[in-house]
């Protein structure tokens, strides 16, 4: 790890939605998700995408989900904070499986 002050924490979510999801239901969970950016002030920036299926490497996941916060602190509020977890409750359930990586960007 660097000695170096990180210049921002990032959590990035790779999902695979479950086969039954409709695009519908991915449309409404990402523009909730978007609301959490106002709603949370941890929660510097979300940005999200598709696969573009340049590598056959995706093992099957579709969606990528990633913030921002200012530092482990702010993530961990992020974390913590009821509206996520309301927001946590209606997507996890959509999930056939997911991977997380949360990492400081230098």
């Amino acid at each position: 790890m660097s000695s170096a002050k990180p210049k921002a924490v990032k959590h990035t979510l790779f999902v695979k939605f479950k086969d039954d999801v409709t695009k519908e239901q991915i449309m409404k969970i990402v523009n909730d998700f978007t609301h959490l950016v106002i709603t949370v002030k941890a929660l510097k920036s979300l940005h999200w995408g598709t696969n573009l299926g340049i590598h056959n490497l995706n093992y099957g996941y579709t969606h990528a989900f990633e913030t921002t916060f200012d530092d482990l602190e702010g993530l961990q509020e992020y974390l913590d904070s009821p509206l996520v977890n309301e927001f946590a409750e209606g997507f996890l359930p959509t999930m056939e499986q997911q991977f997380v990586m949360d990492y400081e960007l230098y």
